[in-house]
């Protein structure tokens, strides 16, 4: 193949990864001494708790075709969607009290509202008792003995109601700042309720009360993107309302609050003095994903479940407090366009991992004890301590992601050594280092100028580079799963490799280097078979042959149906790899035992064409036109 794959480039990379000593559970502690940089790269997975439902994991669902209770399925096994006022004495749609801690205004000593555009009064009562009307503008209120003192700014008459907490409200909502000298304030639906501290003296929570489904407006946006799959916003709104419910965290005065220790909650708008809109929080599609939705939570044993939720669990669920949370492979995370998060590298700085070494002491050594052994890297974190000149100390739990998303990363190894030979000798032309660790090579023409490069694979995350050389990717995208098996091929004939990914015998074909949807679907062959691409009648198109006990079935279109060409060659237990070794335009097979290569320039039985032996035994394969010549050659990747 004039753009070579290389199934086999990945059936080769899995394997050898399964040989590296990677920490699992009660694994021997990893030690990283300080590097001469003062900083170690860093390998991570996942933005968060990592318990329940992994917001980017719930976008890829949705982009694979399930809908939000099946999302919502996946992530909550074993509970079942029901509606409230259904069951066990639940209102349809419950009034909360939100205390408002984003805002500061929880113990406060003082609190500004104003009336929202179009409204021309405004209404303060004592709560269950009498109250004044006023107009429109500014209030200021602080609370004194047993009551509280209302001044209205435009009149400046002040008002003094007796109660241990009162309720301000227009037609429309009412607009809260932070503090008195503040431009801007949040526009809350519902009512506002300034209620007395018993533990305070003079202090009081300012809480919007507001009905649950007007609540999710202000959350729902604020917690994954409205405009992301609408099934993914759905699940978002079902496992919102449900959380609130089930982690209600009733005090004195409120049942829940407005940050990330409960959901976030925004509010409408931001708001000026005059009441003019600076800015919105809710969104359109937020708001039909929550009316899609109205009234539905996620329920187990009868009662409402506790639907945790965070930005990506980095492939792997987190076991949390509950039979439904459970830790396991989540094979829709990472699969979703954009997602950055699943997977990342970032720099980590001795400077933050010294600050746990004692006073006077030096920092040698940063040392993992323990992983939970839960998918790539050896798994979350379980265990963190520094080796200091003094001794070692372990590093308290609450900061085991040191700073970084999660606790679940590792630093980088050394990087990968690549050796790349234009003619069939015993010495490598083109020498460069590039990625690392878990890193899959794979091998195209990735821009369609007769020349392939190499790329690297991380989960389902490409970084595509264009040249033969160390440097950052030219290209980064998303494509598939992070468990599926892939393919290089110029699908369509474009002169230009893409990818194509094996779920079982279905191949999902992408004619593009980015993101979405596969454009060919199609089945071929057995879940057990190994599966190659190539050229292999010369027509300019990729398609795949498949191996079976020694036996290849070579299929020259992209479909379903019978081979075209079956043919034996070499031994069951070997090694193969695919290639235009002639450069006369068709790819036919090669064998590998050990270092020694048996090249076939056509696929037929028979002996090789050419033997040649390059690199170690222990090296992964790479085959391809490395200088554009038109013919495929062998380059291998070396781990340091």
């Amino acid at each position: 193949m004039r753009r070579p794959l290389a199934r086999l480039v990945v059936g080769l990379l899995v394997a050898a990864a399964t040989l590296l000593p990677v920490p699992t559970a009660g694994a021997a502690t990893e030690r990283y001494p300080v590097p001469a940089s003062g900083e170690w790269e860093v390998d991570g997975r996942g933005w968060g708790h990592g318990i329940g439902m992994s917001q980017w994991g719930a976008k890829g669902a949705a982009e694979a075709g399930l809908t939000d209770t099946q999302i919502l399925d996946f992530y909550y096994p074993g509970t079942v969607m029901s509606r409230l006022g259904s069951f066990g004495g639940t209102m349809a749609n419950p009034t909360i009290g939100v205390g408002l801690l984003s805002l500061g205004l929880v113990g406060t000593t003082e609190a500004t509202l104003w009336t929202p555009a179009g409204q021309g009064s405004v209404r303060v009562e004592v709560v269950g008792g009498p109250g004044v009307t006023l107009g429109a503008g500014r209030l200021s209120i602080t609370r004194s003995g047993d009551g509280f003192v209302v001044v209205h700014g435009p009149t400046g008459a002040r008002h003094t109601l007796t109660g241990a907490a009162v309720r301000v409200s227009t037609g429309d909502g009412i607009v809260v700042a932070r503090n008195a000298t503040a431009t801007t304030g949040t526009w809350y639906r519902g009512s506002v309720r300034l209620a007395a501290r018993t533990d305070l003296a003079s202090r009081f929570d300012v809480v919007n009360d507001v009905p649950l489904e007007e609540y999710l407006r202000g959350v729902v946006p604020r917690e994954m993107p409205a405009l992301w799959s609408a099934h993914a916003v759905r699940a978002q709104a079902v496992a919102a309302r449900s959380y609130m419910l089930a982690e209600s965290r009733r005090t004195e005065n409120y049942d829940t609050c407005d940050t990330t220790a409960c959901q976030v909650y925004g509010g409408r708008a931001s708001v000026a003095t005059d009441g003019r809109v600076v800015s919105t929080w809710e969104h359109p599609a937020a708001d039909d994903a929550i009316e899609a939705t109205a009234g539905q939570v996620r329920t187990y044993d009868g009662r409402v479940a506790t639907t945790q939720f965070s930005s990506t669990n980095g492939g792997w669920s987190v076991r949390g407090g509950a039979p439904y949370l459970v830790a396991r492979a989540d094979p829709y995370t990472g699969t979703a366009a954009g997602d950055t998060r699943t997977s990342w590298s970032t720099a980590l700085s001795a400077t933050t991992v010294a600050r746990y070494c004692p006073s006077g002491e030096s920092l040698s050594a940063l040392l993992v004890t323990g992983r939970d052994g839960n998918g790539a890297l050896g798994g979350r974190i379980t265990g963190l301590s520094v080796e200091c000149s003094g001794g070692v100390y372990t590093v308290p739990s609450s900061a085991w992601s040191l700073g970084m998303l999660s606790r679940w990363w590792r630093p980088q190894d050394p990087p990968h050594t690549f050796y790349l030979a234009n003619t069939f000798s015993t010495s490598a032309d083109v020498v460069f280092e590039n990625g690392y660790g878990e890193d899959v090579a794979l091998v195209g023409d990735w821009d369609g100028d007769g020349v392939d490069t190499v790329t690297l694979r991380r989960g389902a995350v490409y970084q595509v580079r264009n040249s033969n050389s160390a440097g950052p990717a030219d290209t980064t995208f998303v494509y598939g799963r992070a468990d599926d098996e892939v393919l290089v091929g110029d699908w369509d004939g474009d002169g230009v490799d893409t990818l194509a990914v094996r779920r079982g015998s279905e191949y999902h074909v992408k004619n593009s280097v980015s993101a979405g949807p596969a454009d060919t679907t199609f089945v071929y062959g057995r879940a057990a078979d190994e599966v190659y691409a190539g050229d292999w009648d010369g027509d300019g198109t990729d398609t795949l042959t498949v191996r079976r006990d020694g036996v290849f079935h070579v299929k020259n279109t992209l479909s379903s149906g019978p081979a075209d060409v079956v043919v034996r060659y070499g031994r069951p237990e070997d090694v193969v790899l695919t290639g235009d070794w002639d450069g006369d335009g068709d790819d036919s097979p090669a064998v590998r035992r050990s270092s020694t290569y048996y090249l076939k320039n056509a696929f037929a039985p028979g002996d090789a064409d050419v033997v040649v032996t390059y690199g170690r035994a222990d090296d992964t394969v790479l085959v391809g036109d490395w200088d554009g010549d038109g013919d495929d050659t062998l380059g291998v990747k070396r781990k340091p």
